[in-house]
């Protein structure tokens, strides 16, 4: 019938026109240029520098020595279990090394993150992130000679991470203040520690949920802690908020962070990870499936990031499931659309008034930020090619030779990720830490493209959502200066590193040990 109607005549027509023949022959000119063109290739192809990184022979040095670390650790436990054959102490050590629950390697980081995440901020102090990570690494090197496997090759976390280390640990000639940037560099070998431990314990589906549901639950305890504070009550901060500009915003909640924008940064790296185990998980109660109401509490870390009232959190989050649903789902957007433009008019006045605070040029912290820009652009003048050195600690002794203004003599950082690595670790920092975060993109977003649609998939697009998401607060904020979110964007990135190395064969769907029978 289409075909005899009037709007089927007009299209035939325009389909033998000339306009249309020329508009085709131009779309096709940019579509052979576009598949066969230099950005092309190097957005999609595999990347030969890796491929010589990981055939070269410091990577070959690396493999050997964790591998001779794994295989000592794998004769000495062989000799342990036949001197005491039949005793309790072979059934302790089976049941160590077995794929008990509790003993799993994975299921046992998984619970570290989840307490990483929930501990208050007064309680927690970073020395035991590295302490952690370093066990995590040796538990890891043994489970690998228990089963007589090989570890993980630190190439696969990729040449510029390994550039970027190195470059951070040569700051230290240019350090202002030596002991602090010591310290500043111990909580990066904790960050680079927990990224390969977390690409190492997802190898499979079973692994890769346990982890994710630890996650989903840091995740959902927090914003339940957050929602406690909004009705208890949060005291109304001038440091968190221009007062004058922001009329009628409450004080913003921090759960267990130490400021609301640290909380939110956290939100956006983990709840699109947590989204993943909410959907893919199997677990039931008798014959109720528990997914839906697990992909329901999602709602709470919505409602605790709205809280925290961090305009660059709302952007992020945002954009970060924008993107999930982009390479997971497409048809998603639409209706997420709809949602964004149908909650407009249920807005909250004290969302509305931050919202618009960001356009109307008032908000003091704004201004701030560009006073504190200016005097970081004169000293990366006379300091961007060494850097001053890592930390707060020789950001102090030169910013206030700088500072444009008495009111920014005193600030910590730059407020910006990218102009802190130049800042801090100089021109080759930012080049590789530029290189590390894109390449990790690339590779990520090639994997969500070509993978196959399954948890593997939906994880790999929750992973380059969050670092999306993350990366517009990295150009108004210098994420990694508070430890705990440092340490959530490795994790993320050591995710989608063992994401892309593990095959994918390995998560077809099957039940996960988290069910409840």
């Amino acid at each position: 019938m289409f075909e005899k109607s009037i709007a089927g005549t007009l299209w035939y027509w325009w389909r033998q026109s000339a306009v249309f023949a020329i508009l085709r022959a131009v779309y096709h000119w940019f579509r052979n240029a576009w598949q066969y063109s230099l950005v092309r290739r190097m957005l999609v192809h595999v990347s030969r520098i890796q491929q010589k990184y990981e055939a070269s022979l410091f990577a070959r040095i690396l493999n050997a020595v964790l591998g001779g670390i794994s295989g000592a650790l794998g004769r000495f436990f062989r000799w342990f279990a036949r001197i005491n054959s039949g005793s309790v102490n072979e059934k302790v050590f089976r049941g160590l090394f077995s794929g008990s629950f509790i003993f799993r390697f994975e299921a046992l980081f998984g619970v570290f993150i989840a307490v990483m995440f929930l501990f208050p901020h007064d309680y927690w102090n970073n020395s035991y992130a590295l302490a952690a990570a370093v066990g995590f690494l040796a538990l890891y090197l043994c489970v690998c000679g228990a089963k007589g496997k090989k570890p993980l090759s630190p190439a696969k976390l990729g040449l510029p991470m390994m550039l970027f280390a190195f470059v951070c640990f040569g700051s230290l000639a240019f350090s202002y203040d030596f002991h602090d940037s010591v310290r500043i560099l111990l909580l990066l070998l904790a960050a680079f520690l927990l990224c390969y431990i977390a690409a190492a314990s997802v190898s499979d589906r079973k692994s890769l949920m346990t982890v994710l549901g630890f996650i989903y639950f840091a995740v959902l305890l927090t914003a339940c802690y957050a929602v406690v504070q909004r009705f208890l009550g949060v005291k109304v901060s001038g440091s968190f908020t221009d007062l004058q500009a922001n009329r009628g915003v409450p004080g913003r909640v921090f759960s267990t962070m130490d400021n609301p924008n640290n909380y939110a940064e956290f939100l956006v790296m983990m709840t699109p990870l947590a989204a993943v185990w909410a959907v893919k998980v199997r677990a039931k109660l008798h014959t109720l499936p528990l997914s839906p109401f697990f992909c329901c509490g999602l709602a709470l870390p919505m409602l605790a990031m709205v809280m925290t009232y961090s305009r660059s959190g709302w952007i992020s989050v945002a954009l970060a499931f924008a993107i999930m649903f982009y390479y997971g789902d497409k048809r998603w957007i639409p209706l997420l659309l709809l949602a964004c433009v149908l909650a407009i008019p249920f807005l909250p006045n004290s969302v509305v008034v931050r919202l618009t605070s960001m356009v109307s040029g008032e908000d003091s912290s704004s201004k701030f930020r560009v006073y504190i820009w200016q005097g970081i652009f004169l000293l990366l003048l006379d300091h961007g090619l060494t850097g001053i050195g890592l930390g707060p600690g020789s950001f102090a002794v030169v910013y206030k030779n700088y500072a444009r203004s008495k009111a920014t003599i005193g600030v910590p950082h730059s407020h910006m990720l990218w102009s802190e690595m130049m800042v801090e670790t100089g021109v080759l920092g930012l080049i590789f830490s530029l290189w590390m975060f894109l390449g990790i993109l690339r590779r990520s977003a090639i994997g969500a493209s070509r993978s196959a649609p399954g948890v593997r998939r939906l994880a790999l697009c929750a992973c380059l959502g969050a670092l999306i998401g993350i990366s517009v607060t990295f150009l108004v904020e210098y994420v990694w200066f508070y430890p705990r979110d440092m340490f959530a964007f490795f994790i993320v990135c050591g995710l989608a590193i063992g994401l892309l190395n593990a095959p994918e064969s390995a998560f077809s769907e099957e039940p996960e040990p988290l069910a409840v029978r």
